[in-house]
């Protein structure tokens, strides 16, 4: 009887040719790999910016447009926060800034954050540029920052900027005569007031909100 012969010794070049292959082609593959999925990282990234950077300057250009008049910064002055007269008691007055990278719009007493934790908001700036007390505007600005990490650290970074009037032939309907303009206090606290319409009083808002 013939006797079957060994494949043991072929078998196990085949299997260290396989290892090797296989070495290769991770080596090869990996970098490609990270390569893309820092592609698609970065392209999140820019998306997010963008995204958030239109979503600011469209909400706070709404607000801005629909308002009755600038209470702060003054004409000709910049400041870091923004404070509008609207004509309705739900909403008057509304404070647009920002707090530990987000940017708020507070609405008499109710506070929203209208950009996204996956970025940052800084040098916010808030210019007056009103030519009058009849025609009035102002001046946005801003970066949005978004950090990204998986070989490298990534960051991208945008600038965007808006002016924006308000409707000249808006008559006032709300009234804040008699409050004081929302200023910055020592403790680094913003500070306004709120007109009760049925009492004709103002009183201090309870909505926290720090100066930059």
């Amino acid at each position: 009887m013939s006797k079957i012969p060994s494949h043991a010794g072929s078998t196990l070049l085949e299997l260290l040719l396989y290892t090797a292959v296989l070495g290769v082609v991770t080596g090869i593959a990996m970098p490609l790999l990270f390569s893309a999925a820092e592609d698609r990282l970065l392209q999140q990234t820019i998306s997010a910016v963008e995204q958030n950077g239109a979503q600011i300057l469209q909400n706070s250009a709404q607000r801005i447009h629909n308002s009755e008049r600038i209470l702060s910064p003054a004409m000709g002055h910049t400041g870091s926060l923004l404070a509008l007269q609207t004509g309705s008691g739900g909403t008057n007055p509304t404070t647009i800034g920002v707090l530990t990278g987000s940017v708020l719009i507070i609405e008499r007493t109710l506070q929203q954050t209208i950009s996204s934790t996956d970025v940052a908001v800084t040098n916010f700036v808030v210019r007056n540029t009103s030519t009058s007390a009849t025609h009035q505007s102002v001046e946005l600005s801003f970066n949005v920052i978004r950090t990204t990490r998986l070989v490298q650290p990534h960051f991208y970074q945008k600038y965007f900027d808006l002016t924006v009037g308000l409707l000249p032939t808006d008559l006032p309907k709300g009234t804040n005569a008699s409050c004081a303009a929302p200023f910055c206090l020592p403790a680094n606290n913003y500070y306004w007031q709120i007109f009760n319409t049925a009492t004709g009083l103002c009183y201090a808002a309870q909505t926290q909100l720090n100066c930059p």
